[in-house]
């Protein structure tokens, strides 16, 4: 069953510092082959029209370069996590943070790294440092509810989301995080009504679909969650995670162990 929807940007863990990948290292060798110079300004403006792979190499030659350079830090700690590298990119911000302890974009960088990489507990006061200078950010105020669902501290969490709809009314990346908190908590009724709204959105993705289902599922009501997960998955599958949720059901440790699924996909 896909238990992923408290969600942030897609990011994984991976180990080994700050070294680059394969394909990073080509397209670095790439660079340097064409000049050794630092990228002007309007090279590093270009470059964030580029795919992310390219982007990422781009800016761990200017690091590399320079690691004193902040916004290449800075760029490479955001991107790193956009394609799967959290562990990465929460040690180029606490790098650069060692430089520029006061910069609040790289506490965000480094508190949405940590949680990308399921160490929400320790990004808590990065964020609240990042929220001071940005207490308007939606898209914080819902990592930061991520991150408190990581440590265990739910209420907290929901207080979160609430203020990131507070600030952007209808987001379905936010009615789906404080729905999940809901289920996890053992509140499937909330989480379905909260789901609903979320899939009604132009925006909603197949997590939200998806996510409905479990809510529905755990209410009992399998044929209709069961049409619902068809919409994106093919039927075997489909049946595949209703089995898994009857059987999830059918122990006395069933929300403990849905919690524990879900806090172990949180991305």
């Amino acid at each position: 069953m896909a238990l992923v929807s408290l969600t942030l940007s897609g990011c994984g863990a991976t180990s080994g510092g700050t070294r680059l990948t394969d394909q990073e290292e080509t397209l670095s060798r790439q660079m340097q082959d064409r000049s050794l110079a630092p990228a002007t300004p309007d090279e590093r403006a270009a470059i964030r029209n580029q795919d992310l792979l390219t982007q990422a190499a781009f800016w761990a030659e200017a690091y590399q370069m320079n690691p004193a350079d902040r916004e290449a830090a800075i760029e490479l700690s955001g991107v790193l996590r956009q394609v799967g590298s959290a562990a990465r990119a929460a040690e180029v911000a606490r790098q650069s943070l060692a430089l520029y302890p006061d910069d609040t974009q790289l506490q965000a960088r480094y508190a949405l790294a940590l949680t990308a990489s399921g160490q929400g507990a320790q990004a808590v006061e990065s964020f609240n440092r990042a929220l001071s200078a940005r207490p308007d950010d939606w898209r914080l105020h819902n990592a930061y509810g991520v991150a408190l669902e990581q440590a265990g501290r739910s209420e907290r969490a929901r207080a979160r989301f609430l203020e990131a709809l507070d600030l952007s009314p209808g987001e379905p990346a936010i009615l789906t995080n404080l729905a999940m908190s809901h289920m996890l908590a053992g509140d499937p009724e909330e989480a379905e009504r909260l789901l609903r709204q979320a899939a009604d959105h132009d925006r909603a993705g197949p997590e939200t679909r998806q996510n409905l289902a479990l809510a529905l599922a755990l209410q009992g009501r399998f044929a209709e969650a069961e049409d619902i997960a068809r919409a994106d998955v093919p039927a075997d599958k489909a049946a595949a995670n209703m089995d898994y949720v009857r059987a999830l059901m059918s122990t006395n440790r069933s929300w403990d162990r849905l919690r524990e699924s879900e806090l172990s996909g949180l991305r």
